[in-house]
């Protein structure tokens, strides 16, 4: 209780620099349990099923004569799942298969609702360790049956029991009476489930609504699970699984497999993006928490001549180093709770824009299960920011009450502070790299435009109707239509050669007669489409044909002739031409509609929908932004971006901070020094350049080494992505220019006082 006394006077005494310390503690402290937080999350990825660790998913891999096509995938065949529990009874416990294929759309009465759907059998809940709330899942053995979770369940009935009501399904076109049966747990967020399900379709439905074909004709469309009774037996069962599957395929289906089971819990971490990304935000994380730390024992240290009289007096009247060190931990852990105490006001305040960077809730990101990561942060700071300065103070002799304690404890101070600039230098440079991807994927010219263009995909029965009404609203600049949009085409075709080879799949398109022209599309050779067998393709088509010359007048089997060449264009977030593409005429008006609408955009977007649903009332015809599409599939870069700006701005400040108190610190010290320079001739400016030297002695290495710290970790973050920035070494160093440049006018600006201050005052003042 007396060490609490005594700092909470302390505190009170120094309330300037505390202030300081609590504001740099509380920024770096949030971004730095923010992103271990995050990295928590990810590592926790399907931890949360019934003993994951016996939880596996089934892989297939198609064969051609014995050679792997493709790669294996995470979808399978519909029978293997079971055919695999059949034959290693011993080795798993239950099998599941299920699938996503109908969409998510409901309605019950007027109200509509939209929640992802699998279809499912009797064994999915047990098989994943799905908890049940109510009902018993051997109700999805019968057709026409749908579980809820707990959340969806709410939404529809609120807070009536859902159980016997019936739910439409839109499935295969047709409204289907569901009828509820059964409540489940709502599925948390960290799972690599193919679809999260919040409604679960008895998987008999298929049969009773659709020409499906099941079993071994079924397709690769579907997910297989399985629960293994010891995760010993995987590898028993991979060994043996292919050519057990193999004596269960038909003779007449042609069917070549590979099968294997994965672990779960391992799939999310298994794919070279989330590493990297957990590895990229653990080092922002790290440099950010250590920047902050060293700091908080930069501005302790530099405090030390003005407390050694304070601590001589504590060591005077009995107190060991031990109580010393006892005093500062708990000056460490009243500053940690005001800091911590300070981000609950900033996450109340900023809450939605935090959730909106790491892109889930922060409920869930502060999940129980992963507070060992925000809880190991904030202790990792206390034992830095406490027993580092606690132990220097508790050093100082007794001897100090009656005298002036000049140690200004240079080593310590410039270690802090190098390892301060060399994060700084690495933060900025990761800001550098990711402000330039996020630019360069949302502004770069693709060879198409975008802008204010709305598209539809559209089912009617007479669409020329809907393109006459488009065309006919004052705020529809131009009206055009497609099978696909700009956003991705398909590729469900096959192109052979003059033999029937096989030789790739192209993404497709059907363009009416104005959609070139719409979009702002070139062509490089040739002429427009204008009739029935006409084709376009792109250059990486006629090189993948090795055609010579531009391509223009060539037959593709089966499809056509070639009668243009479409000049270089890029799909979003993708490079340019880097697939072939063959573009279709289309007759009438195809199933996707765009139009370009005037400005201003956003507005007359909402008065297009609003007029849709005065026409339209049966059809869900809802228009998308083109652009805002194609910013989404950037959302996580520009999540990051945010990111590493706010993790930019905090660690300037920290550092500001840090300067401030290491030149304060050594004016303290040096004071009589150059007031004797000074008497003895020294202008101003050679005042200045004597304190910036000596910080720049340690901002130029920590700087460089920084920089090419965020060199390498850029290239690493940068490699995700297929479409990717030049990024020249000029950008890396005018970067490390700014940040020393912002470093010495700190120093400048902070000392400026005592290079213009009378000598004789700090000389008296001795």
């Amino acid at each position: 209780m007396r060490h609490f006394y005594y700092t909470l006077q302390t505190l009170l005494r120094g309330r300037g620099s505390n202030v300081i310390k609590v504001i740099t503690l509380a920024l770096g402290l949030l971004m730095s349990v923010f992103l271990f937080a995050r990295i928590a999350f990810e590592l926790s990825f399907d931890n949360f099923y019934h003993e994951p660790e016996n939880l596996y998913i089934v892989k297939t891999g198609w064969l051609q004569e014995g050679v792997l096509k493709g790669g294996e995938g995470y979808n399978t065949i519909q029978v293997i799942p079971a055919t695999i529990a059949d034959e290693f009874p011993d080795e798993v416990e239950s099998a599941t298969t299920s699938c996503s294929l109908f969409g998510g759309n409901y309605h019950l009465g007027e109200r509509k609702f939209n929640f992802t759907t699998v279809m499912a059998d009797t064994l999915y809940f047990v098989t994943l360790g799905l908890k049940v709330l109510e009902g018993n899942p051997q109700e999805l053995g019968n057709p026409d049956v749908i579980f809820l979770s707990r959340t969806a369940a709410r939404t529809i009935f609120g807070s009536e029991s859902p159980l016997g009501k019936t739910l439409n399904y839109q499935m295969g076109g047709a409204g289907i009476p569901m009828l509820v049966k059964g409540i489940y747990d709502d599925v948390p967020l960290n799972t690599e489930l193919y679809s999260r399900p919040e409604a679960i379709v008895s998987f008999p439905s298929i049969e009773r609504h659709t020409q499906w074909r099941l079993g071994w004709n079924s397709g690769g469309n579907y997910d297989g699970y399985l629960r293994l009774r010891t995760p010993a037996d995987a590898d028993i069962l991979n060994e043996r699984l292919s050519a057990a599957i193999a004596r269960h395929i038909p003779e007449n289906s042609g069917l070549e497999l590979k099968v294997s089971i994965e672990p779960m819990r391992s799939i999310h971490l298994s794919k070279p993006n989330v590493r990297k990304m957990i590895w990229i935000m653990a080092l922002l994380g790290a440099v950010l928490l250590f920047t902050t730390a060293l700091n908080y024992v930069l501005v302790s240290v530099a405090s030390l001549t003005q407390r050694a009289k304070a601590i001589g007096v504590h060591k005077c009247s009995g107190a060991s180093g031990r109580s010393i060190l006892s005093m500062f931990l708990t000056e460490t852990a009243v500053v940690i709770m005001l800091a911590l105490f300070f981000i609950g006001l900033l996450v109340y305040v900023f809450h939605e824009k935090m959730e909106e960077l790491a892109s889930i809730p922060l409920g869930v990101l502060f999940a129980w299960q992963n507070l060992w990561a925000p809880l190991s942060v904030v202790v990792l700071l206390f034992l830095l920011g406490g027993c580092l300065p606690g132990t220097l103070f508790s050093r100082i002799p007794v001897t100090q009450v009656f005298q002036r304690y000049t140690s200004g404890r240079h080593g310590w101070k410039r270690i802090l502070l190098f390892v301060q600039f060399g994060g700084a230098a690495f933060i900025l440079g990761m800001m550098l790299v990711v402000l330039m991807q996020y630019n360069y994927v949302t502004g770069r010219d693709r060879g198409f435009r975008p802008e204010r263009v709305a598209y539809v995909y559209q089912r009617l029965e007479n669409p020329d109707n809907l393109r006459s009404v488009l065309a006919g609203l004052p705020y529809v600049e131009s009206v055009a239509s497609a099978s696909a949009t700009m956003l991705g085409f398909y590729a469900p075709y096959m192109i052979t050669d003059n033999q029937g080879n096989r030789l790739f799949s192209p993404r497709s398109s059907a363009f009416d007669e104005d959609y070139l022209d719409f979009m702002g599309m070139k062509l490089a050779a040739g002429q427009r489409l204008s009739g029935s067998g006409q084709l376009l393709v792109n250059r990486t088509f006629v090189e993948k044909m090795k055609w010579e010359g531009t391509g223009v007048g060539e037959r593709v089997n089966d499809f056509g002739t070639v009668v243009g060449v479409l000049a270089t264009f890029s799909f979003p977030l993708a490079p340019d031409d880097r697939n072939p593409v063959m573009i279709t005429w289309a007759e009438g008006t195809a199933g996707h509609v765009h139009v370009r609408l005037k400005e201003p955009f956003d507005d007359n977007l909402i008065r297009l929908n609003e007029e849709m649903r005065r026409a339209y009332p049966q059809d869900e015809l809802l228009f998308r932004s083109m652009e805002g599409e194609m910013l989404s599939y950037s959302e996580s870069v520009r999540a990051f971006r945010d990111v590493t700006l706010l993790a930019s701005i905090t660690i300037l400040f920290i550092i500001l901070m840090g300067l401030v108190g290491y030149v304060n610190d050594e004016i303290r010290l040096r004071s009589k020094e150059i007031a004797i320079r000074k008497v003895n001739g020294a202008e101003v400016s050679g005042v200045l350049r004597l304190l910036s030297r000596d910080v720049l002695w340690l901002a130029v290495p920590a700087v460089v080494i920084g920089t090419i710290g965020a060199f390498k970790a850029g290239e690493v973050w940068i490699s995700q992505f297929n479409d990717t920035v030049h990024l020249s070494v000029a950008w890396y160093i005018v970067v490390a220019l700014c940040l020393i440049l912002f470093i010495v006018s700190c120093v400048i600006i902070k000392a400026w006082s005592i290079a213009n201050e009378n000598p004789v005052q700090s000389i008296k003042s001795e």
